[in-house]
């Protein structure tokens, strides 16, 4: 199962006349952007994919699973009145105070997060040694053992973490992910402009080596 954390400080507001006048805010543009790249494949979804944006200013935390996503369709109106309807889900007066996920429409689910609550403790699956946290860290960083996504094996199994927008300082305390059980994984891909276009690259690699091992294995 592959997760992807987006770590968003805060967010512009839209509504679905806005979209319907073609006047979508860039940043919604661009979460667009990065819910197709995490879920459509020519024409079917990833299953195995889950994608999690993470919004700080509202304390929400929205959940794409996508072996029950519907309705997801690869235009930017769909992605965009999809991220808008959940996000007016847990505005409602019922759902602000609940601890849960609530379910927007079928796979999208999304809920507020707690002071001090861990945003990973909500991520399905998690491995706590399969976690990598991609940014614009200096290479001479001696904070940080970076790797290249090549060293890493089965990333299919991984959690990838990535701030929006890309290269921002954002202090990973400030989004209450960092827990002394998980031991986080570092790398770079400064050659790769966008965050769509690097989960399009980690997908890629995926079904790269899930193709290969299926080659092998006949």
């Amino acid at each position: 199962m592959v997760n992807f954390l987006i770590l968003i400080d805060k967010i512009s507001e839209f509504s679905k006349r806005t979209i319907d006048l073609g006047r979508t805010p860039l940043d919604i543009y661009n979460i667009c952007s990065i819910i197709r790249e995490s879920f459509c494949c020519s024409y079917s979804i990833r299953k195995n994919n889950n994608l999690y944006i993470y919004i700080d200013s509202f304390q929400i935390l929205i959940k794409f699973e996508g072996i029950s996503l519907r309705y997801l369709g690869s235009d930017e109106r769909s992605q965009a009145l999809l991220l808008q309807r959940a996000l007016a889900k847990i505005y409602s007066s019922e759902n602000t105070k609940s601890k849960n996920f609530h379910i927007s429409t079928p796979g999208i689910f999304v809920k507020r997060v707690v002071k001090d609550e861990s945003i990973l403790k909500n991520v399905s699956n998690l491995n706590y040694d399969k976690v990598i946290i991609i940014n614009g860290f200096p290479e001479e960083n001696s904070l940080f053992f970076i790797k290249n996504l090549d060293e890493f094996n089965y990333l299919g199994d991984y959690c990838f973490i990535f701030s929006f927008p890309q290269n921002s300082q954002i202090s990973f305390n400030l989004f209450r992910i960092v827990d002394n059980k998980y031991r986080f994984k570092y790398t770079n891909l400064f050659d790769i402009k966008g965050i769509e276009n690097k989960i399009l690259y980690i997908n890629f690699l995926i079904d790269q080596r899930e193709n290969s091992e299926k080659l092998i294995n006949r």
